[in-house]
């Protein structure tokens, strides 16, 4: 299982993106699944926004938090769910603290507390990722879930079961980022040591589609990548940033790999 945490101002923007269609209508059946306030989207913003505006000193007073299941997992019914959000959200102390979980996929759901308790005491987020660890690793240990530590890639992060499935619904052979992932390698594995334009030109030639975004010293700070069929229900193209196909194609370690060895710009086994 993994543990996402954010930080906000507001919580009603957060609630009506769980319970709304989702960036890609990828939200299936939102609805609330446990907590301890009740009432409508609106209703639970308010209440939420309402008892966290008592402390005006706090900038990001709503904690957010997305717990997901690993692909290998079971889909857990709501009422395991329910139970699973309780238990994280006491062991991270906001069990005093106004909050609702929401659940619109199979895999994960959604968090949002205030961070202001029914007493109007703040309660502290220091070192919250970290504190957040060896909780998650007890739930999966009290309901047997994978260790997604143990599994997770931290070179190329994990494609979700909702992206596998809607790669599928397009008819693409494998998720996209995986294919992303495949041929991006092999365009800059060809090209190492010959710079920019080779890389570049090599990813043309294997159909990957690239966009440099550039830096204000004039160079470039990273890039984006897609596929001409990676496409969303609308026929919008689907991009993604390099440091979400796989981390050793970030700028910083691309840029070394491309400048490794002879220093040039031309293509492989061009004359100079």
């Amino acid at each position: 299982m993994i543990a996402k945490i954010t930080k906000g101002r507001r919580a009603d923007r957060a609630l009506r993106y769980d319970f709304g269609p989702g960036r890609d209508e990828e939200h299936v059946n939102p609805r609330l699944i446990t907590g301890n306030i009740p009432g409508t989207v609106d209703q639970l913003a308010h209440l939420i926004d309402a008892h966290t505006a008592r402390r005006s000193d706090i900038t990001r007073p709503i904690w957010r938090c997305a717990l997901r299941t690993a692909p290998d997992d079971p889909i857990l019914p709501d009422a395991t769910w329910a139970r699973i959000a309780e238990r994280y959200v006491t062991r991270m102390g906001y069990g005093n603290c106004p909050w609702v979980a929401v659940r619109h996929g199979e895999d994960h759901i959604h968090l949002t507390i205030s961070r202001v308790d029914w007493t109007g005491w703040l309660v502290r987020d220091a070192f919250d990722y970290h504190r957040s660890w060896p909780v998650v690793r007890d739930i999966e240990r009290v309901w047997k879930l994978v260790n997604a530590e143990e599994r997770s890639n931290r070179i190329a992060p994990q494609v979700t079961r909702p992206e596998r499935a809607a790669s599928q619904n397009r008819g693409a052979p494998r998720p996209e980022r995986e294919e992303l992932r495949t041929r991006i390698r092999a365009a800059r594995d060809a090209t190492r040591g010959h710079g920019r334009r080779a890389f570049e030109q090599a990813l043309t030639e294997a159909g990957v589609e690239w966009r440099a975004h550039p830096s204000a010293s004039g160079g470039i700070r990273g890039y984006s990548f897609s596929l001409p069929t990676w496409r969303d229900r609308d026929g919008s193209q689907i991009w993604a940033a390099a440091s979400k196909i796989a981390k050793d194609l970030r700028w910083p370690q691309l840029h070394a790999d491309l400048l490794a060895g002879p220093a040039t710009d031309q293509p492989p086994g061009a004359q100079g």
